[in-house]
């Protein structure tokens, strides 16, 4: 294993150590170092968040700011123990979901059995639904590769072990990815990331020009009878919430540019559930002609 792996490995491993609420707090300890180091994500933060809520006073920006590097580094803080890597340990988190809300939307897809699209984003801590989905449906996930070999290993063996199937984003995985959604069973992706320019196409995303994948609008089209969700899972205190929500019509439109403006009018809808728990350190609009993150 290298050497960068390693080393991230033993703190993953060791903050799965801790308990949900000792993860928590070390989070908030590590969210003051960050404010007060001043570095790439807070300034990366503070700058997605003046371009997504221009309407908002100073004051109330600068609140959004701390509170959202707070809840990212709760995030990160939780990442050993989100990779669980044991069955019973998969199970404890399991118990950590304290509510579910619109269940009855993801068990009426289930029962109906003509394919389940899971739509998430990088609200909360999306972790969690390896401790609850898996259990309850055919689920397959598509994954980005990760740029340190040995922590891909183990993150993947990790995520295995709750029994969800795991594809990568090349050629084979993509295509073995959409013939089980054209088999009728139940796929999550997470596509609130910047895509490349090939497999992109430009729709706002809170008002600015945002590089948006196609690949969505082509999976939902493999498969139309198949039913396509919101999902994430919020940060609350005790656990987490997992929210179900139907999608903007228009995402089936066989339209390329209103199906995907409408899966980004959807993701706005979930942001604003918990905008805190965004991860606006992500450089959302970094191929956006105003080069919005120039110095950054």
């Amino acid at each position: 294993m290298d050497i960068k792996s390693a080393v991230a490995l033993t703190i993953i491993r060791s903050l799965g150590l801790m308990s949900l609420p000792t993860a928590r707090a070390f989070g908030t300890g590590m969210a003051k170092l960050v404010r007060l180091s001043g570095g790439r994500m807070a300034k990366v933060t503070k700058k997605n968040i003046e371009l997504c809520f221009p309407q908002m006073t100073p004051q109330q920006r600068d609140e959004l700011i701390d509170k959202s590097i707070n809840e990212t580094c709760k995030t990160m803080a939780e990442a050993g123990l989100a990779w669980a890597g044991t069955e019973q340990k998969f199970r404890r988190n399991e118990n950590q979901i304290v509510a579910v809300r619109n269940g009855h939307l993801f068990e009426k897809a289930v029962s109906d059995g003509k394919g389940l699209l899971l739509l998430t984003l990088h609200l909360g801590n999306w972790e969690w639904v390896t401790s609850f989905l898996p259990q309850r449906c055919d689920l397959m996930a598509l994954y980005k590769m990760a740029k340190m070999p040995g922590l891909e290993k183990a993150m993947l063996e990790a995520r295995a072990s709750s029994g969800i199937k795991l594809v990568s984003g090349n050629r084979d995985g993509v295509a073995e990815f959409i013939r089980h959604y054209q088999d009728k069973k139940a796929c999550i992706i997470v596509p609130d990331q910047e895509p490349s320019e090939k497999s992109g196409v430009w729709s706002e995303f809170f008002g600015l020009p945002a590089l948006t994948p196609k690949f969505i609008h082509v999976l939902i089209h493999k498969n139309p009878e198949g039913c396509v969700l919101n999902t994430y899972v919020k940060r609350v205190p005790g656990g987490f919430e997992i929210i179900f929500k139907e999608v903007e019509s228009g995402i089936y439109s066989e339209d390329l540019a209103t199906s995907v403006k409408a899966m980004n009018v959807g993701f706005e809808k979930c942001v604003m559930d918990a905008p805190e728990q965004y991860q606006w350190e992500y450089k959302r609009f970094k191929r956006n002609k105003e080069a919005h993150y120039n110095g950054l």
